[in-house]
């Protein structure tokens, strides 16, 4: 269904259709004339930028590495740029200018980076949580942090006009479409390093 609905914003683009919702949100933003937001959504966009969401994903690497994570630390340092390397082969292949141009970013519009590269690092965030965060609230609370910090940094990208609302249901579907296998794979590497490990302890 997911694969669908983005195959079906895919050929929307393509063919110059319209897609419900764009103009109408991005007509909605411009009518927005408040400084607060325009302050705050330059600092939550910020955390997709270069170096903030290399640092933050650096560190949250090292603490896995350090809890003897290292399966997990791997998956947390590539998953996040795959999603962004496919998120250029789309720009490069589908011409689609961004709602402002003056946003100060030539590549076309779609896919968001911003928003994969969030969505792929919290999303593993949240299903690794529970391997080094013990407290049951503290975990949750962190999680839901997370799930925040997904859905403010892909509103940041549509209030800035750096991206039409269809770039960012776009990319979080793609998101999606790669989280679910790479948490699949993760689980059979995991339970592989398992049976190895436990094969090499009954040797004699």
């Amino acid at each position: 269904m997911l694969l669908l609905l983005l195959i079906f914003i895919i050929i929307s683009i393509c063919s110059s259709a319209s897609i419900p919702g764009d103009s109408a949100v991005n007509d909605w933003i411009g009518t927005i004339d408040s400084p607060f937001l325009d302050n705050s959504m330059q600092l939550i966009t910020s955390l997709g930028d270069f170096p903030y969401g290399i640092i933050v994903s650096i560190i949250f690497a090292l603490g896995l590495w350090l809890n003897r994570l290292y399966l997990e630390t791997i998956f947390i340092l590539i998953l996040p740029y795959i999603g962004v390397f496919i998120s250029y082969i789309f720009k490069l292949f589908i011409n689609r200018p961004r709602p402002l141009q003056e946003t100060g970013a030539n590549e076309n519009s779609f896919i968001s980076g911003h928003t994969i590269y969030i969505f792929l690092f919290m999303g593993l965030a949240i299903y690794f949580l529970p391997l080094i965060i013990q407290n049951k609230t503290y975990r949750i609370l962190l999680q839901a942090i997370a799930a925040v910090i997904i859905l403010l940094v892909s509103f940041s990208r549509i209030y800035l006009q750096a991206h039409w609302l269809s770039d960012v249901i776009a990319s979080l579907i793609t998101g999606i479409l790669l989280l679910i296998p790479a948490i699949i794979i993760y689980k059979y590497l995991l339970k592989r390093g398992l049976l190895c490990r436990s094969f090499l302890k009954s040797k004699p």
